[in-house]
């Protein structure tokens, strides 16, 4: 007996091994539960290893299938003093400077370079995957597409947004002699939760 493998789970598996070799940090989850028990397991590598972000703030924005989870409370759960949601404050950016951990939902994630698209909006801003030294990225298996031509295409006959940013692991840079530096300009350490509601 052969078992056929859907593009979606293709896509999945190349997703997770470009972003793994990037840098990041994958985990799967299906169904509500099993998303917010994975969300304490990227707590743990994401936070826990920076001695400075013990009890720290935590801004969030989320896609709207995930809206129904009571993301404060799981948050607080883990040892977040405050989760601010994205808009909820007058100034976001400075929230999203104090903050040890910024999650975000995406507009899509490209397989062929392990990348995620994330939208600024109202209701999606981009500090949360700039500012704080760690960013989980939370991506509905269904929205993982082979490339980043056929995520852009999604844009076709929609307003484009004012800004958007496509992430491929950690921040990295490198000086003139090549020495590769991560977390200087952005996040240290990304993970992505690929999820089914």
């Amino acid at each position: 007996m052969t078992s056929t493998l859907w593009p979606t789970d293709t896509n999945v598996g190349e997703f997770s091994w470009r972003w793994t070799n990037a840098g990041g940090m994958v985990w799967e989850a299906r169904g509500r539960e099993a998303i917010i028990k994975t969300v304490e397991q990227a707590w743990d590598y994401l936070v826990i290893p920076n001695p400075k972000a013990s009890s720290g703030p935590v801004i969030y924005w989320v896609n709207l299938e995930l809206q129904h989870i009571d993301w404060r409370h799981v948050l607080q759960q883990h040892g977040s003093v405050k989760a601010w949601e994205w808009g909820s404050q007058g100034d976001m950016r400075n929230v999203a400077t104090t903050a040890i951990l910024g999650i975000t939902g995406c507009a899509w994630a490209a397989a062929a370079t392990g990348s995620v698209a994330l939208y600024a909006s109202d209701i999606t801003g981009l500090w949360p995957s700039i500012l704080p030294p760690a960013h989980l990225v939370l991506v509905e298996r269904h929205r993982i597409v082979s490339t980043v031509a056929e995520g852009l295409r999604q844009m076709t006959g929609q307003p484009l947004p004012p800004l958007f940013k496509i992430v491929s692991g950690p921040s990295m840079t490198a000086d003139i002699e090549g020495t590769l530096i991560i977390g200087v300009h952005g996040p240290g350490r990304v993970g992505a939760i690929v999820y089914d509601v």
